[in-house]
């Protein structure tokens, strides 16, 4: 990891050892694996200044395991009411994600009855009913891009289930957010995101009227201490389970089966050990946590020596802290003994709200595939692709295998 040089312009509270004139993204382009190339960060300063940390902006990057946990904890000093950005620009805020507590706990506490694992539980056999619909129309020709095929359609039609939206919309959808968060233009991702923005306001008008799922009545109906929620608030709602339901899951998917299909004594022990599956489960959404995060810096303090200013842009990296060998011995290998919880879902007052379906999805894609094919395998002469935007999503991943005897 090199520093600026000091032509470069940088704000004159960073000093000159934590500039780094570099864009995060590109840099976790530069090698085969993005996980890899991230955790290069880990030679450098825990703390450090960035020409790009997100999409562009410059601001910190938090890149040591105990450290981000401590600001996913410090809401006060990190706040996630959002700076500038796509949803400043269509005055809404990602509801409950952007806001702080108290008003996060009390919009949290309307939709947390909806993701507890009893409730996720009664959800189970509809996933299974999805994975199963997607294999079957490809598991008799031995191949398949599991990105395209299956890792992309599975969320997005569960997430489409949750909203009671037709399974017809899932490529609108899926095409507005990679252009939301690929698009080469800020144009063309204003653009994406105001279209998600009109799609989502005719879908509230008709929750309204009759709510389609327990989740919209849940939110249709919402009501905080002393009114209900308007319709600002519950497009917030509509728009974070938008922007969380599609993207992390397919990316965590699509990295999982990589590895899976390159370590074929992994794959052997999973088959035959489905029981670990949950653990497993867990220690790949570490090695895999696919998101950078960002906060807002409240007003000016010291973090642990480094003197930040009010209104400072945090990137706060979670695929960085998930290989920090500190935390994580051998980090870049599974180890399903490993004490240490993964962060995958941050912590704090922000612990991701969907995790618990964000596992069980996970698992009965992997159950369901282990327990169909055998030998599953990258064929010869073809790979994967990849971007490492805001996330880090696999593009194509071809895959073959054998049936199960």
């Amino acid at each position: 990891m090199t520093t600026a040089d000091n032509t470069a312009t940088f704000p004159d509270h960073v000093p000159p050892e934590l500039r780094w004139d570099h864009s995060l993204e590109a840099f976790n382009s530069e090698l085969d694996d993005p996980f890899m190339a991230a955790a290069r960060l880990l030679d450098g300063p825990p703390i450090f200044w960035a020409r790009d940390a997100l999409q562009g902006a410059p601001g910190w990057v938090i890149a040591r395991h105990a450290l981000l946990q401590e600001a996913f904890v410090d809401w006060e000093h990190f706040s996630s009411t959002p700076g500038p950005g796509l949803m400043k620009l269509l005055g809404i805020k990602l509801n409950p994600v952007n806001f702080d507590p108290p008003q996060h706990t009390a919009y949290r506490k309307l939709l947390t009855p909806l993701f507890t694992p009893k409730a996720i539980n009664h959800m189970e056999s509809a996933v299974r009913d999805t994975c199963d619909r997607l294999i079957a129309d490809f598991a008799d020709r031995g191949s398949c891009d599991f990105i395209s095929d299956f890792a992309i359609p599975f969320p997005s039609y569960i997430f489409l289930a949750l909203m009671g939206m037709p399974v017809e919309e899932a490529p609108k959808f899926f095409a507005w957010e990679q252009m939301m968060l690929r698009g080469e233009t800020v144009e063309e991702r204003i653009g994406a995101a105001k279209d998600v923005l009109a799609y989502l306001e005719g879908h509230l008008a008709r929750q309204k009227t009759k709510p389609a799922t327990p989740l919209m009545e849940a939110i249709v109906n919402g009501q905080l201490a002393d009114r209900p929620l308007d319709d600002r608030e519950m497009l917030g709602m509509f728009y974070t389970f938008y922007t969380g339901g599609l993207d992390t899951v397919y990316g965590t998917l699509g990295w999982s089966m990589r590895y899976i299909a390159d370590r074929p004594g992994f794959q052997r022990f999973l088959r035959d050990n489905l029981d670990q599956l949950p653990r497993a489960v867990d220690e790949l959404l570490r090695l895999f946590s696919v998101v950078c995060t960002q906060r807002r810096v409240t007003r000016d303090f010291t973090f642990h020596g480094v003197e930040m200013r009010k209104d400072d842009i945090v990137a706060m990296p979670i695929y960085v802290a998930c290989r920090d060998p500190d935390a994580y011995p051998e980090p870049h290998e599974a180890d399903l003994g490993r004490k240490t919880p993964m962060l995958a879902f941050a912590s704090g007052p922000h612990l991701c709200l969907g995790m618990h379906l964000a596992r069980r999805e996970i698992r009965i894609a992997i159950e369901s595939f282990l327990t169909r094919f055998e030998n599953i395998h990258i064929p010869d002469g073809e790979n994967y692709t990849y971007h490492a935007g805001p996330t880090f999503n696999v593009d194509s991943l071809p895959l073959a295998w054998s049936p199960t005897t």
